[in-house]
C-alpha cells in the first residue's frame, strides 16, 4: 500500500514519518525514546510501539504548554500505575481550634483535622483525523498538525474543567462570592483588592492568593479603570537616565502585585477568580495522552483519538473567590 509502510496502520505509518523527520534534524532517536513516558515498551525492536508514541507526543507537546489552570492546583498522579484502581481519598481539612490548657487539665478535642474526598477520574477524548494521502504523500507537518490540534483540545478541555468546578465552589453560602455592583458593570482595581481580601482575610485558613483569572474582557476593562492606570504609573517609576528605561506602548502585566495574572476565555467574560493554588485543592491525573486509532468506515482514513484520563478535588473551598458581574 505504501511501499516501505506496508502492513503498518496509517497511524504507525504517520508515527513513522515524524520518527524518520526527527532523525533527518539531527535528532538522537535513542534520546528519543528516554524522553518517552508512556508505559509502551518503546524500542526500535518494538518498532510498532515506538511509531505510535512518537505520534503520541507531538500530541501531549501540544497540550502542556496551553493549559492554563493546571497550575491553579496540586498535580497527583498516583493513579497512573493503576495503585488507586480508579479512585483516590484526598484529605480535605477541616478547622483545629487550639484552646489554653491548665495544669492538669483535660484536652477538649474540637473535631477531627481531616475528612476525606473520593475523586474518580474520567477519560476525555478529542479526535482527528490522518488520511492516506497525509501518509502516501509524506505530509509531516499536516500530519504534526492534525495531532496538535487533538493536543490543543485536550488542553481546553481540562481547562474548562478545572475553571468551572473553582467557579462551582465560589458561592454566596460559601462567603466567597462577590460582585461587581452592577449588572454591567465589570470588574475594577478595588474590586480585585477585596477579591484577594476576601481569600486572605478568611479567619480560619490562613490562605495566600497565587493566581488571579480573568476574562480578557474583564482585563481590558481593569487596564482603563484609573485606579489601575495610577498603579502601573508608580510601579513603572524608573531611577537613574533614559538608558535604564525600555519603551513599550502598553507595560505588560504579568502580576498583580505578587499574584500571577491568568488571561483566558476559558472562564466566562464577567467572572474573575483569586486562588490559592497551594491549598484550593488537586489535579489527580489516571493517565499520560494516549493515542487510539481506527479505520473510519466506509474510507480509508484513519481517526486518531487523544485519549487522557483525569479527575479534580476540591479541597478548601475557601482559598478560592470569584468577582461577578452582578448587583447581587
Amino acid at each position: 500500500m505504501f511501499g516501505k509502510y506496508n502492513n503498518m496502520s496509517l497511524v504507525e505509518a504517520a508515527g513513522k514519518l515524524l520518527t524518520e523527520d526527527m532523525q533527518k534534524k539531527g535528532m538522537d532517536i535513542n534520546i528519543f525514546q528516554e524522553s518517552l513516558r508512556f508505559k509502551e515498551d518503546v524500542t526500535t525492536a518494538n518498532a510498532s510501539a515506538l511509531y505510535i508514541t512518537a505520534l503520541a507526543s507531538v500530541i501531549r507537546a501540544a497540550v502542556e504548554p496551553n493549559m492554563v489552570a493546571l497550575e491553579l492546583l496540586q498535580k497527583n498522579t498516583d493513579l497512573m500505575n493503576g495503585g488507586g484502581k480508579g479512585a483516590i481519598k484526598l484529605p480535605k481539612e477541616l478547622r483545629v481550634v487550639a484552646a489554653e490548657v491548665s495544669e492538669g487539665g483535660t484536652v477538649v478535642y474540637t473535631g477531627q483535622g481531616y475528612e476525606s474526598i473520593t475523586v474518580t477520574p474520567t477519560k476525555k477524548i478529542a479526535a482527528s483525523k490522518i488520511t492516506w494521502e497525509m501518509v502516501h504523500r509524506g505530509m509531516i507537518s499536516m500530519i504534526a498538525g492534525e495531532a496538535a490540534r487533538a493536543g490543543k483540545a485536550i488542553a481546553r478541555k481540562t481547562d474548562k474543567d478545572i475553571l468551572d468546578g473553582v467557579v462551582a465552589v465560589c458561592t454566596a453560602g460559601n462567603s466567597n462570592r462577590n460582585v461587581t455592583g452592577g449588572a454591567s458593570t465589570r470588574i475594577s482595581y478595588s474590586n480585585v483588592q477585596d477579591l484577594i481580601a476576601t481569600v486572605e482575610g478568611y479567619d480560619v485558613g490562613g490562605f495566600k492568593v497565587s493566581h488571579i483569572v480573568m476574562h480578557p474582557d474583564d482585563y481590558a476593562a481593569l487596564t482603563k479603570d484609573t485606579d489601575f492606570k495610577q498603579a502601573l504609573y508608580r510601579v513603572n517609576a524608573v531611577q537613574g537616565g533614559f538608558a535604564d528605561v525600555k519603551s513599550s506602548v502598553f507595560p505588560i502585566m504579568e502580576y498583580f502585585g505578587d499574584k500571577k495574572l491568568c488571561i483566558t476565555a476559558q472562564v466566562a467574560s464577567g467572572t474573575t477568580l483569586a486562588i490559592d493554588s497551594n491549598e484550593l485543592g488537586t489535579f489527580v491525573q489516571e493517565s499520560d495522552v494516549e493515542v487510539v486509532d481506527g479505520r473510519i468506515p466506509g474510507t480509508v482514513d484513519t481517526e486518531v483519538l487523544a485519549v487522557m484520563s483525569y479527575g479534580i478535588g476540591i479541597q478548601n473551598v475557601r482559598a478560592a473567590a470569584s468577582c461577578i458581574m452582578a448587583s447581587s
